[in-house]
């Protein structure tokens, strides 16, 4: 089974079981639709100069090293059985006609001052993020899965944008995991599931920790068989 990430360290069990391509690592940890999008464009048509990785994609501001050539992952993702979608933000970032990995905005090791300034901060509608969801749909012609973040209030901005995403895809017969509430379903103990992580004295939700991700590789087997 080849596979495409469109989404981040939350998807990482995958590769204990199934053949995932170098998209996700080698290019971007997407967020939004708009990432997704700019990720899929660059794989398919190879539309950057190696420069303009350097401030777009994750994995080049990361490395500080630039891709140069799109022709490898272009092969990954015709390869590609099944896509697996991780839509995990409302915010855009945008410069130059392309939304940028939020790293080159707001993390000071890899800041570009030259653009910093000069990109475009922008939260989507729930319109706009379903037009990119048929748009991502159109391109990929294959089966896909969409995933929230991990959601543990019932508010807040990953709440409202979760129950979003299982509404667009209701309505598109699209897979959907709200990977909260499917592992509910099979233990209470959420924390359990979750790393230990605070900032400014807050209890973070943004990880698993070694039982989490055995727990929803077992939850992505349940969805991947039904996509298929």
């Amino acid at each position: 089974m080849n596979i495409t990430i469109f989404g981040s360290c939350r998807q990482d069990s995958l590769y204990n079981k199934y053949n995932v391509n170098r998209i996700k690592n080698d290019i971007s940890y997407t967020h939004s639709t708009k990432e997704i999008l700019e990720v899929i464009k660059y794989c398919k048509h190879g539309n950057m100069t190696p420069e303009e990785t350097l401030y777009t994609f994750r994995s080049p501001l990361l490395n500080k090293n630039p891709i140069l050539s799109p022709d490898v992952y272009k092969q990954d993702f015709e390869n590609s059985e099944l896509f697996v979608l991780e839509i995990a933000s409302r915010t855009t970032y945008e410069y130059d006609n392309k939304f940028l990995h939020h790293i080159v905005y707001d993390d000071e090791r890899y800041i570009n001052n030259e653009i910093k300034y000069k990109i475009i901060i922008n939260k989507q509608t729930d319109e706009e993020i379903e037009k990119d969801i048929i748009q991502i749909k159109s391109e990929l012609q294959k089966p896909m899965i969409i995933v929230s973040h991990l959601v543990t209030w019932n508010n807040g901005e990953r709440y409202n944008l979760a129950i979003l995403l299982e509404n667009i895809c209701k309505k598109h017969d699209i897979l959907f995991i709200n990977p909260v509430n499917e592992l509910v379903k099979r233990s209470n103990d959420i924390d359990s599931f979750i790393e230990n992580e605070i900032e400014k004295g807050m209890k973070l939700t943004n990880h698993y920790n070694s039982m989490g991700h055995t727990a929803i590789l077992s939850i992505y087997d349940d969805f991947i068989n039904r996509a298929l």
